[in-house]
């Protein structure tokens, strides 16, 4: 039995790549795909036993997808190896935009159809977070509920980071230079301003708290 493939999302494609040991030599290698939205394994591709890759291009933004391997060999068929599991595009994302302390904007970034899709709401603690909402590019009322829901708002302090930089010298004044000729320069970091910052806690889909602040987001899958 082969061992999984490898598996890199590159924009719409999906890119896979496996090793097969020297000898015996194998006829055929037969890829399979199955997908969190759809059940069971399917054959996708059979490609030249020579050959340890291949493209997947029929594959949607923001689908989780999961590849197998089996190597044919004449008459005879390996066990079909273990999976990899990749996610093309990106994925679905809440983000906190701001608020007060008793409302908070956010924003729900998901896929359909294979499309990017978004949309705002406003919500108060103990809201699910997301509603349904019309998408004009696909022309449908989708439902933006990803499980999330908006637990309490606080008033935070956010503090800034400063930095210098500064040249050395020696101990008759000259700047001191390395062996290339450059100035010898050395960095600071050092606490800067701070103010005021709105913190969403929402509950994720298994009641976990997550603290967001402000233009932070959150990843469902």
């Amino acid at each position: 039995m082969p061992d999984a493939p490898l598996a890199l999302a590159g924009g719409e494609t999906v890119s896979l790549a496996w090793s097969l040991p020297p000898a015996p030599k194998v006829d055929m290698v037969v890829i399979y795909r199955s997908g969190k939205e759809a059940a069971g394994l399917s054959e996708v591709a059979r490609v030249n036993g020579s050959d340890l890759q291949w493209t997947d291009k029929d594959v949607a933004l923001g689908r989780t997808y999961e590849y197998r391997i089996q190597t044919l060999k004449g008459a005879k068929n390996s066990g079909i190896s273990g999976h990899v599991e990749v996610t093309v595009g990106d994925s679905a994302r809440i983000t906190f935009i701001g608020g007060s302390v008793d409302r908070a904007l956010f924003e729900v970034m998901m896929f359909r159809r294979g499309r990017r899709v978004s949309s705002r709401f406003i919500h108060k603690p103990g809201d699910p977070i997301g509603d349904l909402s019309y998408v004009p590019d696909l022309d449908t009322i989708e439902d933006f509920r990803l499980g999330p829901r908006l637990l309490k708002l606080d008033i935070g302090v956010a503090e800034t980071r400063e930095t210098s930089s500064e040249t050395l010298g020696d101990a008759s004044g000259q700047t001191m230079k390395d062996l290339g000729g450059r100035e010898v320069r050395i960095d600071f970091t050092y606490p800067g301003a701070t103010n005021e910052v709105m913190i969403a806690t929402i509950l994720d889909a298994q009641d976990r708290p997550v603290k967001l602040k402000e233009g932070e987001s959150y990843k469902t899958d």
